[in-house]
């Protein structure tokens, strides 16, 4: 069997998979010209996180993206009412929706929300959303591009690796109900399994699932070279990988299992101070822009299958929601546990769900309820998430995120950018670049002028020395991006860049004469002042303003 080794310094680049090519046009125009997505935020008080909140969702939601905002204003004071019914008029807004309720819960006012986004027939998306959050450049972009996007072999590849617990290289039929989240259900799954058994010992093998193509070429930073036979886009390959999506989320500072890098012991000040909850601080210098910057760069381009999703950020497909229902009110009345209790019964119900590491939101927390509240209701959905699903359905779920090899890998990459001189980088400028210079030649022309504007602090660039005996100071910048363009200016920088073509979304090549390159005239629309959030917002419209080769300026410690 050969599956793809994701751990390796190519994939902490970039490593790119290919859809399956029968249903990837139909996504490619669902998503960009699909309809609406509704966010639907529920607010109970904290009036200035809100606030923080909505600028940022306006500010940040900008393309082909087309934005429904639904809020639910639940049990809230006079203040924080009188502000945000107002709020979507005061921006001009026509298409956004209020709600008041009283239910002093958050399933039940979720469930208001949904209720009204879904009211709208061309909504085909809804986004559960705290009101503590800061929503960064894209990242609906990014979610709905997952969401919506067919499974590939990649996918198939990983959900393989996940339903294989004990690691033998055989999936048993006990090994795909518990995948499936429906344990003890083995004789049902040993029926699923048989059109694929060739050899009839009762599990499946890679080859069984996958048989190898022997004149495929090398594809992604993985250094894979083999391809999986064609498959109609119904099939669920045994129940291995289901066809659609029923949800996404993204990466956080505070998101339970999506957060990144992982709280180490620097952190241990702020997880008492919220009773060890995994909360990461962002470094000096840093914005939420910043950090969701940094996991735009370390992604490599695959999703993260996930049996849960932190409900900090949920991106649900409405067809999804037809078919599994709302929140479990009932069971869940003061929120904390609703969020996992729909996703196991999506999962069961042959849904599939995941992570997108390339998106990260910033997550305040404990913004709406104090931290003690919290631990209650979280104390009190456990126990009722127990009587449930008593057959550990949950716990499962949770293991499936927690092993997630693409999780672990975003992780590490995070660990590697926001310490050191590649956190103090991201936070230098908005844009960065690394210029790869031939041993014993002149940088090229349209950096020697650079010094002119070095004190322009909205570009970072960097130089590394590629080619000479004994010399090659670029392979410890390539180990975790930090870089939005790797420019190289050599023969030898040539080749070198040329290795990481596959694996860095924005490779040019120059000789030591050119002009700089055309493909670094980047321009993009500005965001008028009036629309940036309050806080962090100067980042996220400088980027949007961003004229990269008139701000050069060099920068090498």
């Amino acid at each position: 069997m050969r599956l793809p080794c994701i751990l390796t310094i190519a994939a902490l680049l970039r490593a790119s998979g290919q859809p399956r090519n029968a249903t990837t046009a139909q996504a490619r125009r669902r998503l960009q010209g699909g309809g609406v997505t509704a966010v639907v935020i529920t607010v109970h008080n904290a009036l200035a996180s809100t606030i923080d909140c909505l600028e940022a969702l306006v500010a940040t939601a900008r393309g082909s993206v087309r934005l429904k905002v639904v809020l639910v204003l639940d049990n809230c004071d006079g203040p924080t009412t009188a502000s945000l019914t107002t709020w979507s008029r005061r921006r001009g807004r026509q298409d956004d929706v209020v709600v008041l309720t009283n239910h002093s819960s958050y399933s039940l006012a979720a469930n208001e929300g949904l209720r009204a986004a879904l009211h709208a027939e061309d909504v085909d998306a809804v986004a559960l959303l705290n009101s503590d959050t800061v929503p960064s450049t894209g990242w609906l972009h990014g979610l709905r591009r997952v969401l919506f996007s067919p499974p590939t072999d990649d996918d198939l590849a990983d959900a393989f690796a996940a339903a294989d617990v004990d690691e033998n290289e055989m999936v048993t039929a006990t090994e795909l109900a518990n995948y499936r989240l429906h344990p003890g259900e083995d004789a049902e799954f040993f029926e699923k399994l048989k059109p694929y058994d060739k050899n009839g010992d009762g599990a499946l093998t890679w080859p069984e699932v996958c048989p190898e193509a022997t004149d495929v070429p090398v594809r992604g930073c993985d250094d894979r070279d083999w391809a999986c036979a064609p498959r109609s886009q119904d099939d669920d390959v045994a129940g291995l990988l289901p066809p659609r999506l029923a949800a996404v989320g993204a990466l956080s500072n505070a998101a339970s299992y999506q957060t990144v890098p992982w709280p180490t012991p620097r952190n241990r000040r702020e997880r008492r101070a919220v009773r060890g909850w995994n909360v990461v601080a962002l470094p000096a210098g840093w914005t939420p822009e910043t950090a969701a910057r940094a996991a735009r760069l370390g992604a490599t381009g695959r999703r993260a299958d996930a049996g849960l999703l932190n409900g900090f950020c949920m991106l649900l497909s409405r067809d999804a929601i037809d078919a599994v229902g709302l929140l479990d009110e009932a069971t869940y009345p003061g929120g904390y546990g609703e969020e996992n209790d729909w996703a196991v019964r999506a999962r069961r119900a042959g849904w599939g769900l995941a992570v997108v590491p390339g998106v990260h939101l910033f997550h305040a927390k404990t913004q709406s309820y104090s931290i003690e509240r919290r631990q209650e209701l979280k104390l009190i959905a456990r126990e009722n998430s127990r009587a449930k699903w008593s057959h550990g359905e949950v716990g499962l779920a949770e293991r499936l995120l927690k092993r997630s090899p693409h999780l672990s890998l975003a992780r590490h990459v995070a660990e590697l950018q926001y310490t050191g001189w590649r956190a103090k980088a991201l936070a230098a400028a908005p844009t960065a670049a690394l210029v790869l210079v031939e041993g014993g030649a002149q940088p090229p022309d349209w950096l020697q002028n650079a010094a002119a504007v070095r004190r322009n602090a909205r570009l970072f660039v960097r130089s590394c020395v590629v080619g000479a005996v004994d010399v090659d100071t670029c392979a410890d910048y390539l180990v975790a991006p930090v870089f939005d363009y790797v420019v190289s200016t050599g023969p030898k920088g040539k080749t070198t860049a040329e290795a990481i073509n596959r694996c860095h979304p924005n490779v040019v090549h120059v000789d030591g004469s050119r002009q700089r390159p055309s493909v670094l005239d980047v321009h993009a629309p500005r965001v008028a002042a009036s629309q940036a959030p309050r806080r962090g917002a100067a980042a996220a419209a400088a980027a949007a303003a961003m004229d990269f080769p008139a701000l050069y300026h060099m920068a090498n410690p």
